[in-house]
């Protein structure tokens, strides 16, 4: 029974990964086809690649969501552990208050917080661009930035903060000296994080995106709605690349993230 039970699970598992990752493999395969059209292969070529870089219009939209999400990151970042760091200190009322807040954004549907962002931005006379792509992508990306430090904060040993204290530290010296150092790794990841989600939004970004700050996510869905050439799948590859990377940056500061003594 149990080694049919393992068959199962093995097939059903092969299965999913199948079905998850052939589509992704497709397109990779395809951005080397010498054939414009997906429905026969014709030949190996780079192609695709040379026309990609020389496509004005996609690496100013590249340009625009890296600088959108490197400011994204950070800001996320700053603010992120700044309220996870703020709610050890506070009562427990404030700190429910705190995390309704972060989690609020998470709850809302996207549409319905493009639309929001939307009236509210226009309401403050703020010219669409870069500005109100960072504030709103900052948005929903601060509470992963909260979580994932807030989590990390819980498995710190009391005692060591008590320890600082006993010798003097002010609560400053104490989160500059001990609190950050040991959430750093979880920092960084969650930046990483801002960073992928920042790249790959299309909803928020499409009633955020200034005429001239059409960002590449938002430009590939446009060319989706006329049809793409493998063009599409060439910048699809290098985006699976970028995030395979991200992730790998990701896992590597998490598997170097300290553990304090007990």
């Amino acid at each position: 029974m149990t080694q049919k039970t393992s068959r199962f699970s093995t097939f059903y598992l092969s299965l999913f990964f199948v079905i998850l990752y052939l589509p992704v493999l497709s397109v990779i395969l395809y951005s080397f086809n010498a054939s414009p059209s997906t429905a026969q292969w014709s030949g190996f070529t780079l192609d695709w690649y040379r026309i990609l870089f020389q496509d004005r219009v996609i690496v100013e939209a590249f340009w625009v969501s890296i600088r959108v999400a490197l400011v994204t990151a950070v800001l996320s970042a700053i603010l992120g552990t700044a309220s996870a760091v703020i709610s050890m200190w506070v009562t427990d009322r404030m700190k429910k208050a705190i995390q309704g807040m972060m989690i609020l954004p998470l709850l809302v549907p996207e549409v319905a917080l493009g639309i929001a962002l939307l009236i509210f931005f226009n309401a403050l006379r703020l010219p669409f661009g870069h500005l109100t792509l960072v504030l709103s992508h900052s948005l929903f990306c601060v509470p992963y930035v909260y979580v994932m430090v807030q989590l990390r904060l819980k498995e710190i040993d009391r005692s060591i903060l008590e320890s600082a204290r006993d010798l003097g530290a002010t609560t400053w010296q104490m989160i500059r000296t001990v609190v950050l150092p040991l959430v750093t790794p979880s920092i960084i990841t969650a930046s990483l994080l801002a960073l992928a989600m920042s790249l790959d939004d299309v909803i928020i970004s499409t009633y955020m995106s200034g005429p001239k700050t059409t960002t590449l996510p938002v430009h590939i869905f446009s060319m989706m709605r006329v049809g793409v050439t493998p063009k599409v799948n060439a910048l699809c590859t290098l985006i699976l690349v970028g995030m395979f990377f991200i992730v790998g940056l990701s896992q590597l500061f998490n598997k170097k993230q300290p553990k304090e003594d007990v």
